[in-house]
């Protein structure tokens, strides 16, 4: 099972409106750029523990950003 971002232009829009850039989001969830910038294009899909870090930082439920694909 893989966990995948369910809209990187919403995620995107998400990170601004919480006022991040992707590498203050970086700094701010403990999570290298280059990981940020590759789940914000879809390109990768986060680890459950990524995963939570980038839900806790943005104070969103799970469900709001990712899918688990089975």
């Amino acid at each position: 099972m893989k966990i995948k971002l369910k809209d990187p232009i919403f995620f995107n829009e998400l990170l601004i409106k919480k006022g991040f850039s992707k590498n203050s989001f970086s700094k701010a969830a403990n999570l290298g750029q280059p990981t940020i910038v590759q789940i914000s294009n879809g390109t990768r899909c986060p680890g459950p523990v990524a995963a939570k870090k980038i839900v806790d930082t943005l104070q969103v439920e799970f469900e709001d950003i990712f899918e688990i694909e089975r």
